[in-house]
């Protein structure tokens, strides 16, 4: 029973993390506190900005509205049932959930071993 229910959370772990959109909105919260709310605008902007290599004031067009709308329609839904989000009725903004910190650790550990890895090819 415990064996099926860390392959769950292991399973549960890889889907949230599997998309750059995710990982980048769980980089942003890790930065906030834990009860500040964050815009749509917001956090749409920033993940356009790093994911686009933009800087936050050229972080807008149809690169801006992509990113907002697939957060909006996918990617908040999937954070915020995992318990990784918080979001309001209005899906207008996002503060962080219960299991940011745990889903955070996660993937920090993932990038430096990554990074780790990296160096080590070099």
């Amino acid at each position: 029973m415990a064996a099926e229910a860390n392959q769950e959370v292991v399973i549960t772990m890889c889907a949230l993390l599997a998309n750059r959109r995710r990982q980048l909105v769980i980089l942003y919260l890790l930065g906030c506190d834990e009860d500040e709310w964050i815009s749509m605008e917001e956090i749409a902007r920033w993940v356009t900005a790093v994911k686009q290599g933009y800087s936050l004031e050229e972080a807008t067009g149809a690169d801006y509205r992509n990113i907002r709308e697939s957060l909006r329609h996918t990617h908040l839904k999937t954070l915020a049932d995992a318990g990784v989000i918080e979001h309001d009725a209005k899906q207008t903004r996002i503060a962080p959930g219960a299991r940011l910190p745990e889903v955070g650790r996660v993937f920090l550990h993932l990038l430096l071993l990554s990074a780790n890895a990296d160096n080590m090819t070099a």
